[in-house]
């Protein structure tokens, strides 16, 4: 008999083993706890951008994950902004900042849009920006491959256009073609 109860007792605590086994398999582990930052990154923009350029910062017209870019407004104008991949921490202000007087006082020398292009703010990657107004329907970067910009609805009659490209080098002078609403030329290769 006792042979019976040594087997019992071993097939009970082989059970017994076997079952804290699959309890401790089946238990899902906790998901880690994502770090939240103290500031949003909308305020801490704002505050950077406050503090840089003595002026408030009014708002975050538009968040680009792709390109990781952001863009704040302030009284004079829009600054373009580079967050880290990540796109959760201020990086650096892509200069110069698109200027709202500036862009209504010389419309009539440069016509309906405005373009700047910066190649120096990371390694790898090149940004062609502007302003343009209603009257610009398409635009073209033509001396780079053809490309339409994104955009984005600013106020009144004012878009923010721009294309970024990942590279370091982009062709100076930028050549565009600008179109009106019914696919006539605007402004040409300028």
């Amino acid at each position: 008999m006792s042979e019976i109860k040594k087997s019992l007792l071993a097939v009970l605590s082989l059970g017994l083993i076997l079952a804290v086994v699959y309890l401790l398999a089946s238990r899902t582990a906790e998901p880690a706890k994502p770090v939240i930052p103290a500031v949003s990154l909308e305020k801490s923009i704002c505050e950077k951008v406050s503090e840089q350029f003595g002026e408030d910062c009014e708002r975050i017209l538009l968040f680009d994950p792709h390109s990781r870019l952001v863009f704040a407004e302030t009284n004079s104008g829009i600054i373009p902004v580079l967050t880290n991949p990540e796109f959760t921490e201020f990086k650096k202000f892509i200069y110069p900042m698109m200027d709202f007087q500036e862009f209504s006082e010389e419309k009539g020398d440069r016509g309906a849009i405005d373009w700047r292009a910066d190649k120096k703010s990371e390694k790898g990657l090149s940004i062609i920006y502007g302003f343009a107004e209603d009257d610009a329907k398409t635009i073209i970067i033509n001396s780079e491959g053809n490309i339409q910009p994104s955009r984005f609805w600013v106020r009144d009659n004012l878009w923010v256009w721009y294309a970024v490209f990942e590279k370091d080098e982009i062709k100076l002078p930028v050549e565009v073609t600008v179109y009106d609403a019914e696919g006539r030329i605007v402004k040409g290769n300028e």
